[in-house]
């Protein structure tokens, strides 16, 4: 069995011209005052800023989000939901949906003795 025959191809590196790029790579925090950090007394509130000025850049950050539960609380939550629901207890449920919402903590399980 033979090979097909070769023909006299050459690689791509010989036939092209490299890329050439001209923009720097981009470079990371080098020394203090380079403009990375913004001082604390050039921060306004988005009242006190003319939007209209080509030379103020205006970014505005997004209220804060309540947390949601963790994962311990979401599966007490749920498990409450499901009891309450299950044995026709609406107050259980309502806790468990609380608990859900973020509005409840879950009760904390005392440990050891109770005559303290």
């Amino acid at each position: 069995m033979s090979s097909p025959p070769k023909d006299n191809t050459s690689p791509p590196s010989k036939v092209v011209e490299p890329t050439k790029v001209n923009t720097a790579p981009q470079q990371a925090s080098t020394s203090p005052g380079d403009g990375a950090r913004i001082p604390a007394d050039q921060i306004r509130n988005p009242s006190e800023v003319d939007r209209n000025d080509p030379n103020i850049n205006v970014v505005e950050i997004p209220a804060e989000k309540k947390q949601s539960p963790s994962f311990k609380e979401q599966v007490f939550g749920y498990a409450k939901v499901i009891r309450g629901t299950a044995l026709g207890k609406s107050d259980v449920k309502e806790h468990g949906e609380q608990v859900l919402r973020g509005e409840e903590t879950i009760p904390t399980k005392r440990r050891g003795s109770t005559s303290d």
